[in-house]
Parts: C-alpha cells; structure tokens; sequence
C-alpha cells in the first residue's frame, strides 16, 4: 500500500471512529437532555444497531462495481452532516434518525468499518492481509481515548452538546481523507496473477476440516464451517453488548463507583485494543488464525465471569483490559478468517460486512434479551448468564472452525510463483 493510500484510508477510519468517544459515555446522557426517556434510547439504540445491516447490500453492491471508496466517501459524508443536524434538534422522530446513522454500530459508521476493511484487504498483498487489518483497526481507539478525554473536559465547562461541533468538523475531514484513497483498476488478485488458470486456482482454494479443496463460487454458503463460525460471532457480540448498557449501571448502582470514574473503564479498555490489534495482525499472519480467535472468546468468557463476582470497582478495570484484548483481537481475527474462508478478492466486500452484520445483529440482540432478564437475576446474575453465552461461543470455534492461513499461503504462493500450477487435495 502506497503513502496516499495509508494516508487516505487509515486517515477517514481514524478520523470516523473518533466519534465513537462521544457516542459511549456522552450519548446517552445528551439524549436523557434532550428529553428522551431510558426506555427510548434503549429502542433508538436497537434501531441503530439493526440500521447496520445497511452495510450488507453496500457491501455487495462494492464487490460487483468493484470500488470501495464511493461508498465510504457517501458513508461519512452522511456521518458528517448528521453529527452537525444533531446540534439543537429537539424532535423525538427527527433526532431519532440522527442518532441511527451517528450511533457507533448505526448505518454510517457499521459501513465504514466494513468498507475500510475490505479496502484494506483489497489494496495489500495476500500474505499480508491479517497485517493490514491490524493497522486499520489500531487507529480506532486512539481517535476513541482522544475524544473521550477531549469531550469530558468541554462537557465539564460547556455541556453536552458543546462536544458535538468538534466532532463534527472531524467527521469532515474524514470525507477529504477518503478522496485521497487511489484504488487500481482491477482488484490485485486480477492485476498480479498473469492467466487465468492461475487466477482460478488463487481464487476459489477453500480450507474444509484441513483440507484444501476447490468449491464453486456459490458453494461457500454451504459452507458449514463458516455458519459455525458465524453462530460463533452472533453469540460473542451477544454477551459482550450488553455491558456497554449495563456495566456503567452496576458500577453505580452495586459497587459505589462515581459518575468520573466511568469513562476510564473504557480508556482503559481502548487502551488495552490498541495494543493488541497492531501486532494480532502481524501474528495471525505467521502462527495462524484459529489459535488467537480462541483467545479472542476465552478472553470474553473470563472477563464477563470475573465482573459477576468483582468486589470493587478498581477490580472492574482489571477486568476491562481482557475486554479490550478481545475486541482488538476479533476486529483483525474475525474479518481475515472471513476472509480467507471467502478465498476470492473479487468478494471481499462481501466477505467484511458478514463479520459486521453478525456484530451489529449481536449488539442488538445482546441488550434486547438482556433486558428482558436484568430485572429478574440482577447484575451479577445477568454478567453470569453471559459468561455462559460467550463459553458455548468459545466450544463453537474450538469444535466447528478450522484453520484457513494456509488458504492464504497457497494463494501467495500462486502470486509469487505463477508457473506452478494450484494443488488441490
């Protein structure tokens, strides 16, 4: 990937996912100002997430125009003007629909995280995609931490709405980023790969119970191991959304934490994410995927069991860096396994909004039946019923998903050596 490049794409993703730092504590709270009820934002928040799905057809939709960057030039273009109409809107329906496409899982931002995902895998070289996405994701929670510091501060002397002007200025600039993004004419497998017997055989290898076979193009929505593997992800966003409504609660509420004290548990899990996700990448690449997405889920698993018997609230913060470990390792590990699985540059898109729909389908579900519960088991017992929820996720990756880094060494291999002809066993 060329400078213009890095600059472009990491530069639009940095600069989108910053918004996220408002979105997380401040959100909320400034819907609770602008005369929302909980039960609304709760619903406003389902919304959002099932708005997501979005990204699906925008996906699909990229892979057959075979370009990215208009739809994440459109996407944040979106973002923007809705984070500036957010200023003063006061109409329940009005801002409603503004909080859809700004919400961190909603329309715009779920779009952008697929697009610049498939973007990444689009423009680097094949033994090198789990790299890429490592990069990209790394840039997420520094933008995160900077508003999140940034926007208690102007909240402090200015109120809520104050954060919202910055932002949006932000969002802009993402939009100007994006245009520098340079995309070839034909995706690199079509470009490096010189006939077409080669072309076929890069695209269409597909690791089954450790075997490398060659299906149809049609054939991987038969795949049983990648709806395994996307039971596995429903289930792990499942338990891990529902903290971000209730941890802040039973922190209050159970173990007496201060209403400052909130936004470091989550600096301290974007933190935690941040490390991770640069080197998971690099990793991924050279040892395999199937070992750090085990780790991604037992490391979901322990820390939800851990804050159902946490005793203070300084134990939560512990905790809250096996979730930043977590999340850092599926943002690169889910989408390269898809990836690989997919074995075709022609659907990468495609292949990037699967991971996201499960996320956002996840993050609505989780908190819906979470709260059907809440009542009934309280805190404890809700994190609890979790932990369960994200162990039967960890059995369905151990028992049901394969390896797939050899799918991506055999179509280096073709890349590097044209001549030899594509094994198939």
């Amino acid at each position: 990937m060329d400078t213009r490049n890095r600059i472009g794409l990491y530069g639009s993703y940095f600069l989108c996912m910053a918004g996220i730092g408002f979105t997380l504590p401040y959100l909320p709270l400034y819907l609770r100002e602008q005369g929302m009820s909980n039960r609304t934002i709760g619903i406003v928040s389902a919304l959002a997430a099932l708005a997501g799905l979005l990204q699906f057809p925008a996906g699909v939709w990229s892979d057959r125009l075979r370009a990215r960057k208009p739809f994440l030039i459109v996407a944040l273009a979106v973002l923007a003007a809705s984070t500036f109409l957010m200023q003063g809107s006061h109409e329940l329906i009005w801002l409603s629909f503004l909080v859809v496409l700004f919400a961190e899982n909603g329309a715009c931002r779920a779009t952008v995280e697929s697009m610049a995902g498939a973007e990444a895998v689009h423009l680097a070289p094949p033994d090198q995609v789990g790299a890429a996405l490592g990069v990209l994701r790394f840039f997420r929670p520094i933008g995160i931490i900077v508003v999140l510091v940034g926007g208690g501060i102007l909240a402090g002397h200015y109120g809520m709405s104050s954060i919202l002007l910055p932002i949006g200025i932000v969002q802009t600039l993402a939009v100007f980023a994006a245009l520098l993004i340079h995309e070839p004419k034909a995706f690199q497998t079509e470009t490096l790969l010189p006939n077409r017997d080669v072309i076929h055989g890069a695209r269409h290898l597909l690791a089954v119970n450790g075997r490398i076979e060659e299906p149809s193009k049609r054939s991987i929505w038969r795949d049983s191991s990648l709806w395994a593997f996307m039971v596995a992800m429903l289930l792990f966003h499942s338990a891990a959304a529902p903290g971000g409504v209730y941890l802040g609660l039973f922190l209050e509420k159970d173990l007496g934490a201060s209403k400052d004290f909130l936004p470091y548990v989550f600096v301290v899990m974007m933190i935690a994410w941040m490390l991770v996700v640069w080197p998971a990448g690099a990793l991924a690449d050279r040892i395999g995927r199937r070992p750090l997405l085990l780790l991604a889920w037992s490391a979901m698993t322990i820390r939800l069991a851990l804050i159902a018997v946490a005793g203070s609230p300084e134990w939560i913060l512990l905790i809250q860096v096996l979730d930043g470990l977590a999340q850092g390792l599926f943002g690169v590990l889910a989408a390269a396994w898809v990836t690989d699985r997919f074995a075709d540059g022609r659907r990468a898109g495609e292949a990037q909004v699967l991971v996201g729909s499960c996320l956002v389908l996840g993050s609505a579900l989780g908190p819906l039946l979470a709260g059907l519960v809440v009542d009934a088991v309280g805190y404890r017992g809700l994190f609890g019923l979790l932990a369960g929820v994200a162990g039967i996720a960890t059995l369905v990756v151990l028992a049901l998903v394969p390896e797939t880094l050899e799918v991506r060494k055999r179509e280096s291999a073709l890349i590097c050596h044209p001549a030899a002809p594509a094994r198939v066993k």
